[in-house]
């Protein structure tokens, strides 16, 4: 299953893209969030949500992947992984 660092670098790779300073800006976030969300090794959903809004992708998908990868580790959260793995493979 992808997760928002991959999110995070499909929107810094591109050709062109915007620096992430940048990004926070047009986010509206803190000019060094991203640097924490790297840091943290996850996005939160509102700005996974809106990085995947911004690149023409499904905001719901990347805000559910998000609010996932902040979960903790439970028996719940590993069954409903894996009943969205197979939903969200294409990505």
């Amino acid at each position: 299953m992808p997760t928002t660092m991959d999110l995070l670098s499909k929107a810094l790779d591109q050709p062109n893209a915007p620096s992430a300073a940048e990004w926070c800006r047009r986010l509206g976030v803190n000019r060094t969030a991203l640097s924490v969300c790297r840091a943290r090794g996850r996005l939160s959903p509102t700005i996974a949500g809106s990085i995947a809004a911004e690149l023409g992708e499904d905001p719901a998908t990347w805000i559910t992947i998000a609010a996932m990868e902040a979960e903790p580790e439970t028996a719940a959260k590993k069954s409903l992984l894996r009943r969205l793995s197979s939903r969200v493979q294409k990505l």
